[in-house]
């Protein structure tokens, strides 16, 4: 079967009952048509994506395109809400009648000259009218229509509905218990074995759940059969390990450390350390070479034939135990997985509780055998025109729904535009259809959450007639900011990694090869970055904070008491202006709020942090485990020992405790520890019933009071935002508190506090923009860590055809070339991710950049691969990387903020 991403996909759209021509009429405000292709955009950060995106469907709803027809989609709430505002607000202003401009700007937003005021202004109404019909939101409200209009066909359960963050890992957790109490336990413990390759793990749900959390999004369209694909190759014979560790012990190449290494390797080999030989690199080494078929050297003496033999079986010993570990690893993770599943399948349709990934997988398995006359009469008119955002993070899942609907209007297009004056073609429609795409790889940073870049790359081969465009001026960035981008990535490879760029086909197991063919393609690929804003004032600053010679966790609390310092230096200097500080961590984000805090700058967070931030929070819950866990005396201690304990419900107990302790000098007596417990027995009791005949809402809002009169106004508002939580909970609640408290120790919740400076992660930062931005977090290194498992497939928009748990860089050669070249594959596009991460950093500001990263006092400092290493070559910095307080890079005005005092709102 041929490659699906290298050929247009083909749909059967007469299959079914023929669809009817609609008998639509042209409106009044209804413009000449002009039919417009399909187009995929590439959007560089800033250049006016939305703004086109915008466009195209205003051009259409002037057309006469009924409402109900079009179909806008992006991936949050609020992306949504900005195209409906920039939709109704463009036409409003065009339909005032006091000046031309608004008109003029609509005009040249869609590039046609003949669209009136009056024409706005009727469109504008009859947008208002039927704005219910008005399909533009996120893929979830899409996804979720479909899967209320095909609920049987589904397999949905009646009444279903769609769960949260929190519910979700409540129904995980449920999930994992019921399998480890249905199953064998000698079954559950060979395959904990298994999994963990005979590491000894405390907790097993634990260790299942990490399990599931890393892997199953990805594997879950996948059989069993696909995690058994590794086929574990034969050790050598036990004589030929003896023979070959006794010539390795008895080596002599005429090098004194050479013969130690070898001796080494013998010694392990004789006595059957298996585990230790297989963490040995010279074995491997020695197989490349006589792969490649090269001079087999070692510490530049040439080796006999019989100590490279010797050396082989080494590696194929070491190979066969370390694949069969592997295998075995992958297929218990495969087993616990499909066991999960069939749990959690189960679980949600008993609880009529579904996840949006949950519906889009049943949508994807569903949508190619359904007739698209189906789905229009079920969703009340046909989706003719197809309108994609952010366009990058689509997954797999998605496209595979997407996909029906796109290739549908594209090919439309493509047949009106080859004979434009065939009415027929038509069907009776005002406008023919369209489809449009806008995105953009460089920002492509959402692959945790399913994204697959490369489907936006395929876009072009699996529909037909899309022509492409790319867009590159900022509308955001000053000169001096778009400048220093493109000097950054287009010189990515002035990297000394990159040195092995080009390589992989001589040496596939070679990881560096990979990340450097990454960083290379997407150097290539960079296009030039102009503002469009030429006389704008800009400022771009890479410096090194202060010397520390302690460990890494107290260098960055330098680093960042530096950079805080700094930014409250910046904030009194521009009033009004917006600063926003972005991190990889989310640990940094609350480090530096609370460093710029205790140094007065007004700050807020974007995303929100847990309420257990506040102290406050963390007593009520406190109250709360007591209720169900009062033999902990965790919790009894910090009750008693505050505010509480003059409540109502815990004075009495309190005060006995109080009285135990002063009564008894010793309190380390086992008898004085009994009593203290059965206070907190008693008070446990009296609060679990007094919170079941009050409610949650209504114990912790009496709970809070006596807490509140000796709080500060942030705590209270904590406090609130708790009670908040609580009314969520008790519309669906769960069957115990401690579900509550899990709760509110995981979800993130915003302080509504607007501030001149907001701390947040890149990934929060993306759509925004701000006029100054300072990153203090850039030591992170190239690729991601903690990788699990390695999926290989036929195409990007093709589910997993095998899967692999991981193994490290450094056995990469033990692996067949089919999985070298996926797991390298997985290395290339962690570090396009890295990359991607970047460029969405040095992208948000307006007029000012300031890069904040550690010294460097290692000798090969300059060829580490990170992120600020990649700066320091890309920008041929020459300072020395050692030196504290040194600026590596600067460019343009470090004092822009007066050459434009009246500064700019924050989009």
């Amino acid at each position: 079967m041929n490659d699906p991403s290298s050929q247009q996909i083909q749909f059967d759209f007469d299959s079914g009952p023929a669809e009817k021509a609609p008998a639509w009429d042209l409106p009044s405000y209804a413009i000449p048509e002009q039919t417009l292709p399909a187009l995929l955009v590439r959007a560089s950060a800033g250049t006016g994506k939305t703004y086109r995106l915008t466009g195209r469907l205003l051009h259409l709803l002037l057309q006469g395109a009924p409402i109900e027809s079009l179909l806008a989609t992006t991936f949050t709430r609020k992306a949504a809400g900005e195209i409906l505002e920039r939709l109704l607000s463009t036409l409003a202003s065009a339909a005032d009648d006091r000046t031309d401009k608004s008109l003029l700007a609509l005009q040249q937003q869609i590039g046609r000259t003949d669209v009136t005021r009056q024409q706005c202004t009727r469109l504008l109404h009859a947008i208002i009218r039927e704005i219910h019909r008005l399909r533009i939101g996120t893929l979830d409200s899409l996804f979720s229509q479909l899967a209320r209009s095909f609920p049987f066909e589904l397999g949905l359960p009646p009444g279903w509905r769609l769960t949260d963050e929190n519910e979700e890992r409540w129904l995980r957790s449920r999930a994992i218990h019921a399998m480890l109490s249905e199953s064998d336990l000698a079954e559950v413990t060979s395959l904990l074995a298994m999994l963990t390759k005979g590491e000894i793990k405390r907790s097993i749900a634990r260790e299942i759940e990490m399990v599931i959390v890393d892997t199953y999004a990805v594997a879950r369209g996948c059989s069993l059969a696909a995690w058994e694909k590794l086929q574990t190759p034969s050790a050598p014979e036990n004589q030929t390990l003896t023979e070959s560790a006794g010539l390795l012990l008895t080596a002599q190449v005429g090098h004194k450390s050479a013969d130690k290494q070898l001796h080494a390797i013998g010694e392990l080999m004789e006595s059957r350390e298996i585990a230790e030989l297989a963490g040995k690199p010279l074995p491997a080494t020695v197989k490349g070479l006589v792969e490649r078929d090269e001079p087999v050297t070692y510490y530049k003496r040439d080796l006999p034939e019989s100590i490279v033999s010797a050396l082989l079986a080494a590696y194929d010993w070491s190979r066969s135990h370390t694949l069969g570990l592997l295998s075995e690893q992958s297929q218990a993770t495969g087993r616990i997985l499909q066991d999960y599943d069939h749990h959690i399948h189960a679980l949600k349709q008993s609880t009529r509780a579904l996840a949006f990934d949950d519906v889009a997988q049943r949508l994807s398995e569903w949508i190619d055998k359904e007739d698209l006359a189906t789905i229009a009469y079920r969703l009340d008119g046909a989706i003719e025109h197809v309108l994609l955002d952010e366009f990058q993070d689509t997954s797999p899942q998605q496209w595979k729904v997407l996909r029906p609907l796109a290739y549908r209007a594209a090919l439309e297009s493509q047949k009106q535009l080859a004979s434009p004056d065939d009415k027929r073609l038509k069907n009776g429609r005002p406008v023919a259809p369209t489809f449009f795409c806008v995105g953009d790889t460089k920002q492509a940073i959402y692959s945790w959450r399913g994204g697959v870049a490369a489907i936006f790359d395929s876009v072009a081969e699996q529909i037909p007639g899309v022509t492409q465009d790319e867009m590159s001026i900022s509308y955001r960035s000053s000169p001096v900011i778009t400048d220093a981008v493109t000097q950054i990535f287009q010189n990515l490879s002035r990297h000394p990694l990159c040195q092995n760029a080009g390589s992989i086909a001589s040496d596939p197991a070679d990881a560096s090869a990979y990340e450097a063919d990454a960083i290379q393609r997407f150097n290539n690929a960079f296009p030039d970055h102009e503002s469009a804003g030429k006389s704008l004032p800009g400022y771009v600053c890479l410096q090194t904070g202060p010397e520390h010679d302690g460990p890494a966790d107290e260098k960055s609390i330098v680093l960042q008491s530096y950079v805080a310092a700094k930014v409250a230096e910046l904030a009194e200097s521009m009033p009004g202006r917006s600063i926003g500080i972005l991190t990889r961590k989310n640990a940094t984000v609350a480090r530096l709020i609370y460093l710029l805090r205790a140094r007065g700058v007004e700050v807020s967070q974007e995303g929100g942090n847990p309420l257990v931030d506040s102290g406050s929070v963390e007593l009520l819950l406190s109250a709360l485990m007591l209720s169900e866990h009062p033999g902990d005396g965790r919790w009894w201690y910090h009750v008693r020992n505050s505010p509480l304990a003059q409540h109502e419900v815990f004075r009495p107990h309190a005060e006995a405790a109080e009285k135990l302790a002063a009564g008894n000098p010793n309190p380390q007596d086992w008898s004085h520890q009994a009593s203290i417990a059965l206070t907190a027995q008693q008070a446990g009791s009296s609060v679990r019933r007094w919170i079941e005949h009050r409610g949650l809402v209504v114990a912790l809002r009496e709970l809070a009071k006596p807490i509140a009169e000796v709080s500060e106004a942030s705590d209270q508002l904590r406090m609130r935002q708790l009670l908040q939580l609580a009314q969520q909970f008790e519309r669906n609640p769960q069957p115990r508190l401690s579900d509550f408290v899990d709760q509110v120790r995981q979800q993130r919740v915003e302080r509504p506090q607007p501030a001149q400076v907001r701390v947040m992660t890149v990934h929060q930062a993306k759509g925004l923009e701000f006029d100054a931005v300072v990153l203090p977090e850039l030591e992170y290194a190239l690729g991601a860590s903690g990788v699990r498992c390695v999926a290989r497939r036929p195409s990007p928009t093709d589910p997993p055809e095998a899967m692999l748990r991981y193994l490290g860089k450094a056995s990469w050669r033990l692996l067949p070339e089919a999985w070298q070249r996926a797991f390298g594959a997985m290395a290339a596009g962690s570090v396009t991710e890295t990359l991607c991460l970047l460029y969405v950093s040095v992208t948000r500001p307006r007029h000012g950049l300031y890069m904040f990263v550690a010294p460097t006092p290692s000798r090969t400092a300059t060829s580490q691969a990170n992120a600020k290493m990649l700066l320091y070559n890309a920008l041929q910095c020459d300072a020395k990387p050692a030196d504290g307080e040194t600026v590596w890079f600067e460019t343009g005005d470090p004092l822009w903020y007066q050459t434009d005092p009246a500064g700019s709102e924050d989009k």
